[in-house]
This record gives structure tokens, sequence and C-alpha cells, in this order.
């Protein structure tokens, strides 16, 4: 090896003439001309340490002449027997060497040139100087140090290793410079450990490691900061007490697997050019990835960030963390995370991973696929103003806390599908450029019920918006916007629901509810859009329809077929419905054949407009039962004539039965309208026998013996005569004064008693109705 000492101009001294001036060595550290305390070897000017080789080979000194002298030395009591600042030695072997010397003084070989040195298996008492040193190869396999290695600047050019080393005291490699590989497997620390701004040129391994540092020191009992790894580093298994790799660069891969972090750890601004592997570690304490960049894949399945019991915000955090390939956090478990501002160009996996305590990921920025299919957060969570450039799968995933994801774009398919809200979820501001899915998810909302436990207010859906079977407690949509389908088929919005639609200006908005269950909240009809709400089989409750434009179209925008109105309260549409004849079944949207599941068929609007007369009948809305029921029979004689006319398979008695039901149907409405047109049956009651009376005095088969008036003398006495015969045949009191003479007459006096009953029995029918009010 090269000598970099200074030498002086030999005078006759007691001592070697070998100085150290450090103000020539900007890296030095010693604050003094340093002058070696040996003695010069036979005439030599100069001891056997500081001895160039070839003045070592003239003189005879062979290597190991330099390890007995170097081991005489240790049970020398002289204080500066064990300095060899800047010598140039050989392989330098005390392997089995319990060295406990003379004096505690530590082995000082700062800036020495060393072959190699070797102390396997060995046990070196005294603390050891290397700083600045340029080792060959160094060797501690199964050594004790029990004082202080001081390393500081040293180059190992070709291997370390310290396989089941033990070191008592501080170790100390900070800017250290390792071009061979690295072998610190089952060495053990135990007190503060420091490889600082060190470079490792070749692989580094450091399984199954075990730090504990001393206990008056919290934040870094082993430090690896700034250091860096030109190749394979690996850590597998290794135990930590508190450990920091912060601006740490990882050039190849790094191997943190079943590593147990015990305290306080830190990757903040660490680099990982390569997969970086922490598969099954645990962190016990605080963990920082804070601006760590992974440019490859950074696996992290099954890990364990438990956190310090003293901690309540970030237990871990990767807040502007960057992941240039793909995350793998599988089956990972967190308490309180942050991931704020931290980016992903590939995917995220969150697959079955958990979340004991509150998550924020604000502003995370995803490009690839983020999957959270079954991930558990067991607190709040928030992803406020993130992005999702790829899929979002949140399948079966549990939101056991407030979940938010207000001002949230999502631009590829977002599946959250059987996913479960147990508390307040906020989509609030939101984006969808593509599908959104939410088949079977469950909004369950606070205990408290607030009044949007599931708020989808201004959000947009530009593509599929799919709630099919999802379940509500409170659910709030106002000013959102479906720019294509909307699907709430079979959902349930069990305390309320609020709607206001605003239309895309491109053609009609549907929201189809068919089959929904919507107990309570509103529908508002917002002004200058055309917004159709679906309502086929769906559950009306204590619902309210409002209106921004036009009152009288308001019910217009739903499309009512066989909806279920529980309890549903017409009476603040009666308006409505009165100035368009009590038409519910009809809307504004296109009715083409195919358009829905359920076509409006006579039989179909028949079982509208009955379910509309019980719900009215059950709140006590009269006027809208009566209607109603008017409209139901309606359609039950227009359903009767299609068979008739159109159904081929029936036999004919049955055709028959249909026809008489159909003839009967139209005389019920034509006379009293189903029971309820009062003054319709009074005025027929009251006024057929004049139209009776009229024909009785035109003679010929109709004469009685009231005469005819077109032969009386005095027609109106006998038209009086005419009206009084019809009223008393009409009421079947017949005093005998005038009869029918006849043929006709007699057939029309006879008629006239059985019209009696029967339309007396109508009026009586209808009056009944009118005063009890029911059905």
């Amino acid at each position: 090896m090269a000598r970099t000492e200074e030498r002086t101009t030999a005078d006759s001294t007691a001592t070697c003439r070998y100085t150290f001036d450090p103000s020539k060595r900007t890296e030095a550290r010693l604050q003094t001309t340093w002058e070696c305390p040996h003695e010069p070897y036979g005439d030599s000017d100069y001891c056997p340490f500081h001895m160039s080789r070839d003045e070592r080979t003239s003189n005879d000194v062979s290597g190991e002449d330099i390890v007995e002298r170097l081991k005489r030395n240790l049970e020398s009591e002289d204080v500066r027997a064990n300095e060899y600042v800047g010598a140039d030695l050989p392989h330098l072997s005390l392997t089995y060497q319990d060295i406990s010397g003379g004096n505690n003084h530590v082995l000082n070989f700062q800036h020495a040139d060393i072959d190699g040195f070797d102390i396997t298996n060995g046990h070196l008492e005294q603390g050891l100087n290397l700083r600045g040193a340029t080792v060959g190869s160094l060797k501690f396999e199964g050594a004790t140090i029990g004082g202080a290695l001081e390393a500081d600047q040293i180059s190992v050019e070709g291997t370390f290793s310290a396989y089941e080393a033990t070191f008592r005291e501080d170790v100390s490699f900070g800017d250290a410079s390792f071009h061979g590989e690295v072998n610190c497997d089952e060495t053990t620390f135990r007190d503060d450990t420091s490889f600082e701004n060190a470079t490792f040129h070749a692989p580094a391994h450091f399984r199954n490691v075990e730090t504990t540092g001393t206990s008056h020191v919290l934040d870094d009992h082993i430090s690896f900061a700034g250091t860096t790894f030109r190749d394979d580093a690996s850590f597998r298994q290794a135990t930590f007490q508190y450990v920091t790799f912060t601006d740490v660069a990882f050039h190849a891969e790094s191997d943190f697997e079943h590593v147990e972090f015990e305290g306080d750890t830190q990757f903040g601004g660490a680099v990982f050019d390569r997969m970086a592997d922490f598969d099954e570690a645990k962190f016990h304490d605080d963990a920082c990835f804070e601006n760590a960049r992974f440019k490859a894949v950074a696996e992290f399945r099954g890990v364990e960030f438990n956190g310090g019991s003293r901690t309540t915000s970030d237990d871990v955090t990767f807040e502007s963390a960057q992941f240039e390939g793909e995350a793998d956090f599988k089956l990972a478990r967190f308490r309180f995370a942050d991931f704020k501002d931290a980016t992903f160009d590939d995917e995220f996996n969150l697959d079955r991973a958990v979340f004991d305590a509150r998550a924020d990921c604000h502003r995370i920025d995803v490009a690839g696929r983020a999957n959270f299919e079954c991930t558990a957060f067991r607190d709040g969570v928030a992803f406020d103003e993130g992005a999702f450039a790829g899929e979002v799968e949140a399948v079966e995933t549990e939101f056991h806390g407030d979940a938010d994801f207000v001002d949230v774009t999502f631009r590829s398919r977002a599946r959250f599908t059987e996913a479960r809200f147990r508390e307040d979820a906020s989509f609030r501001e939101a984006t969808f450029e593509d599908d959104a899915v939410f088949r079977g998810a469950i909004f369950e909302g606070e205990a408290k019920h607030l009044e949007e436990n599931a708020c989808f207010d201004e959000v947009t859906f530009e593509s599929l918006a799919d709630f099919e079977s999802a379940s509500f407690t409170n659910g709030s949509f106002r000013d959102v916007t479906f720019d294509a389908e909307s699907n709430f088929r079979e959902a349930e919005f069990l305390d309320a629901v609020q709607f206001r639609v605003v239309g895309t200006g491109r053609g009609d908005t549907y929201v189809d509810l068919s089959g929904a269950t919507l107990a309570g909240g509103s529908i508002v009809v917002t002004a200058g859009n055309v917004v159709i709400y679906d309502l086929t089989t769906a559950t009306l409750g204590d619902l309210q329809l409002e209106s921004e434009t036009n009152e009288h179209e308001l019910l217009d925008h739903f499309r009512f077929c066989l909806t279920d109105f529980d309890h549903f309260d017409f009476s603040d549409h009666h308006a409505s419905l009165e100035r368009n004849d009590w038409n519910l079944h009809d809307f504004i949207g296109d009715g083409t054949s195919g358009r829905y599941d359920v076509e409006m068929s006579n039989e179909v609007v028949e079982e509208t407009y009955r379910k509309a007369q019980d719900s009215a009948d059950a709140v006590g809305d009269t006027p809208a039962m009566r209607e109603f029921e008017f409209k139901r029979y309606f359609y039950n004689r227009r359903k009767n004539i299609d068979i008739v006319l159109h159904e081929y398979s029936i036999d004919a008695w049955t055709r028959a039965k249909k026809a008489s039901s159909v003839g009967l149907n139209f005389f019920m409405q034509f006379t009293c309208g189903y029971g309820n047109r009062l003054p319709r049956i009074a005025a027929l009651t009251f006024l057929l026998p004049a139209l009776f009376g009229v024909f009785y005095v035109l003679g010929g088969p109709l004469e009685t013996g009231a005469g005819v008036v077109w032969d009386a003398s005095a027609p109106a006495t006998t038209l009086f005569d005419g009206l009084y015969y019809s009223y008393i045949s009409f009421s079947t009191i017949g005093y005998g004064d005038i009869g029918p003479v006849g043929w006709a007459a007699k057939i029309l006096a006879a008629s006239q008693g059985m019209l009696n009953g029967l339309f007396f029995t109508l009026l009586t029918f209808t009056l009944f109705k009118r005063v009890l009010g029911g059905s």
C-alpha cells in the first residue's frame, strides 16, 4: 500500500522520527502534530510500524514480528504504547486472542495503511480507532470488542466481516467506504452505532443483527443516515431499537423482510432505486418514510405499523413519498397512518390491509390501480383532493369511521361494490370520469343519524353511476350531475334521501329508482332541466316532491308504475293532479317500448292506481282516494276490452263474462263514476224521469192517458201530465189516474219501475261513500 505519512530530517533521538501533521490532511481530526512514541528499530530512524516496506525487508522484520511487538505494547502501562497513527502495516492477525492489555488505552490506527486486520473469535477489551485508515480486509467474526470502535472515514478495500461479533460500546463508521462485501449477519451492537454517510460498493448483509443502544438516547441507536448502498443490502430478520435510514440511497435491492423495529424508525428522504422488501416487518414504534422515493417495487406485505402509545397522529408517515413502481401493502396493519401528498405511479395495493386508527390520505395521487379490496378502515380515513387515474377496487371494504372523499377525481372505473360505511361518508364535489359502481354498498351513518350520512352533493358522474341494491340511512344527492345512466334499482333509503339532480343540457336525464325504497326526504325538480325519476315498483314513504319551476308539471317528471305508496301524502299535489285530470302514470320522458322493465299496459296502470288509492285511503286523503279509484276502474275496463278483443286463448264463456264486465264498468262510470260522482248520479236520478215524460206525450206507441202534445188544446198541461205520469211511474207509486195506452209506453213504464231501484241504490251507495269517506 502507498505510504501517506510525512517524514522529517533524520536526527539522533530516542523515539521514531515519524510525525503526522493534520494540517496537511483535511480529513484528519487530530488537533496537533502527532509524534510517534515508539523506539526506532536497530539502526533505523523509524520504529517497525513506520518503516517503509523495503526497509522492513532489509532489516528482516516480518509481519509476525510486528504482531508480537504490538501484543507486547498491549501489556505496557505506557499511555501511548498503543498509538500507531499513519502506520504502514502488513496483515495483522489477532485471531482467537484474548487481549485485555495492561491499560485501557485505545488501539489507535488513525490514518494507517493496513493490509488486513483479523480478530476472528478474539476478545479485544480496549477500544479500537481506525479513523481515516485504509484496510485491505477487516474481520471481526465471532469477536467481542469491549471498547469503542471508531472507524470514521475508513476505507475497507476488501471484505468486512463481523459475523456473530459483539460490540459492547459505541461503533462509528461515519463516512466509511466499503469496497468489498460486508457481512454483519447476527452481529450484536449493544451501544450506539453509526454508519452515517458511509458507502457500500458491494453487497452488505446485516441479517439477524441486533442493536440496543444506550437507554438515554432515543433517536438513533444505530444510524445509516446519508449512507449509500451501491449493491444489494439485506437486513432480513434484524432487530433494531431506534434506527435511522434518513436520506439513504439504495441503488440495488434492499431487504428488510421480517425485521423488528422496536423503537422509532426513520426512512425520511430515502431513495430505493430497485425493489424494497419490507414484507412482514414489524414497526413497534413510530416509523417515518416522509419524502422517501421508491423507484421500483415497494413490498410491505403483512407489515405491522403498531406505533408508539404516546403518539396520536402519525404512527407511520409516508407523507410526500413517491412510489414509482408497485406499492404492495397487502395484509399490512396500521395504527395512525399518514399518506398525505404521496404519489403512486403504479398499483397501490391495500388488499385486506387493516387500519386500526385514522388514515390521512389527503391529496394522494395514484396513477395506477388502487386496490382497497376487503381493506378495513376501523377509524376515519380522508382522501380529500386526491386523484385516482387507474381503477379503484374497494370491493367489500369496511369503513368503520368517517370516510372522506371530498373533491376526489376518479379518472377510471371506481368500484365500491358491497363496501360498508358504518359512519358518515362524503364524496362531495368528487368527479367520476368513468363508471362509479356502488352496488350493494351499505351507508349506515352514525348512531346520531345526521342529515348526510352519505353525501354525494355536487358530484359529477360522467359515466355510469351504479347504486343498485345499495342501502342508505340518509343519502344526499343535491346538485349532482348524471351525464350517463344512473342506476338506483332496489336501493334502500331507510330514513331519508335528498335528490336535486342538475341536468346536463344534452338531453333527458334519467334517474332509475326502480324497486327502490325511499322512506322519506325530498326530490327537487330543478328549473330548466329535464330530469326523469323512474319509480317503477319503488316504495315511497314520507317523501316530499318539490319543484323550482311550474308546480303543475311537477309530477310529470316521475314515472309512477306499480309504485308502492307507503303512506305517501298526495295532498300537496292536488292542484297538479286536478290540472292533469288526476293522471298519475303520465310523464314527460321517453315512453318507447322496451326502455323500461315494466311496460305501461292497462293492467299495470290499473294496479298502479290501486296502490295509490290504498295509500291515499290510509292517510285519510279522501279526494285523492276517490279520484284514484275512478282511474283504477277506468283502466280495469280498458284491460278487459283488450282481453275481449285480442286474447285468443280464452274460451267463449270467459270472453262473454269479460264483455259483461266491460258493460257494467262502463255503466258504473257513466252513472255514478264508480260511486265517486254524487252530482252525476243525483242528476240522472232526478232528471231521467223528465226525459221519459217527454216521450209519453209524443203519441203513437208512446201514447198515455196524458194525451198527445201535438193534438192538445193546452200543450203545456199535456206536457205537465206526461211528466207527472213519468215521475209517478219512476217512483213506483202508481195512483192510476193516468196509464199507458201504446205498447211502447207500457214498456217504458215497466222499465221505469226497475230503474228506480237501480238508480236509487246507486245514489244511496254514492251518498254513503261521500258521507263515510271510504272506498
